[in-house]
């Protein structure tokens, strides 16, 4: 509903933009929904049961728009479903072998730290499995609705649509063309899981996940928030948390824990790998995406017991390792960019310094 009141609300504002592509969008995102139209896309059952978030543009393409019946939904509900049973099998064999009870239990005090450190691994390996059947189960009935079916080359993006309308208009005033030509239903895509499971930093791997929310979060959060990046990466996780639900897990995760890392994770990449070499980068890339999948299944094991008792007696029995980990690699990190910054100014002076006498 917050994205629909600043869809319509764009219907009052005049673009000034000599881009066609601009003039074409301001057109294009222009609504007048009906009270009768709002409660309609509200209470549809693709957004309340499946869960991506889509634009009212999107549903109103749906019925206006003659993409879906020229779209091959078999082809693309195959391609989607048959991940389903691949992510099934490998949650069921991973929550069997490791067992979450463990982490809320007496007995996780029992086993070696470095055993009880690593352990999240597996527990939120299951968790990421049982999201992407979810997911991808919810990608399925908006393909076979018909819903986000867009022509390819209008260059469609997750919870955004069509970016290029220029593509797209041309696909409209040839009809003829709606037969041939390829379609994807990327607007409706909420995940990527290769790109989230093996991009190598933490950015990465959060901005493949849940595509359509991260979007409607940019959008109207991060973006709209005027204050400092830190801040508005604060705020933005904390609408997420709202967004989810009100579990204290999701609050310990999202506000407890994952500005921490982004932020960190910045500082550490100033330190460590911008100025290096390529192998160095290479290195650092390898050595981060370990580091990377510790620290999410370590944060994300709030998101998953949701009890404030069970989260806090599984970090406690690590000693906290993840929050301590991360705040000395920060606090090394911005020593060494400071330390940085004045070996440059010193070198900078220097060397102006030799350029003056040179000249004189």
């Amino acid at each position: 509903m917050v994205g629909l009141a600043y869809e319509v609300n764009i219907h009052s504002l005049k673009l000034e933009s000599s881009d066609e592509n601009d003039k074409l969008k301001e057109r294009y995102s222009r609504l007048s929904p009906s009270f009768f139209d709002i409660i309609q896309y509200s209470f549809c059952y693709a957004g309340i049961l499946v869960g991506p978030y889509y634009k009212y543009r999107t549903y109103d393409d749906l019925f206006h728009k003659p993409y879906s019946s020229y779209v091959s939904h078999a082809d693309f509900l195959k391609k989607r479903i048959l991940v389903v049973p691949v992510y099934s099998c490998l949650y069921l064999l991973s929550d069997y072998f490791f067992p979450l009870s463990l982490a809320s239990s007496a007995e996780i005090w029992e086993l070696p730290f470095l055993y009880r450190v690593f352990y999240v691994w597996p527990w939120f390996f299951s968790f990421r499995m049982r999201i992407y059947v979810a997911f991808a189960l919810g990608e399925c009935i908006c393909i076979n609705l018909g819903l986000g079916a867009y022509p390819e080359k209008s260059a469609t993006q997750p919870g955004a649509g069509p970016t290029n309308l220029i593509a797209l208009k041309d696909v409209e005033n040839d009809p003829k063309s709606l037969s041939t030509i390829p379609y994807n239903f990327e607007t409706i895509r909420s995940m990527n899981e290769m790109a989230s499971e093996f991009k190598p930093t933490i950015r990465e791997g959060i901005r493949y996940w849940n595509m359509t929310v991260q979007y409607w979060l940019a959008m109207y959060i991060y973006r709209k928030t005027a204050a400092t990046k830190p801040v508005k990466t604060v705020i933005t996780m904390f609408v997420s948390a709202i967004w989810h639900g009100v579990h204290p897990g999701y609050y310990l995760s999202l506000l407890g824990g994952t500005p921490l890392l982004l932020i960190s994770e910045i500082e550490i990449e100033k330190a460590f790998r911008k100025h290096a070499s390529e192998t160095q980068q290479k290195i650092y890339d390898f050595v981060w995406y370990f580091v990377k999948m510790q620290s999410v299944s370590y944060m994300g094991i709030a998101f998953i017991l949701l009890d404030i008792k069970a989260i806090l007696h599984y970090w406690s029995s690590i000693y906290y390792f993840g929050h301590v980990f991360t705040t000395c690699m920060f606090v090394i990190a911005i020593i060494k960019n400071k330390f940085s910054k004045r070996i440059n100014k010193k070198d900078k002076k220097l060397s102006l310094e030799l350029t003056d006498s040179k000249l004189s």
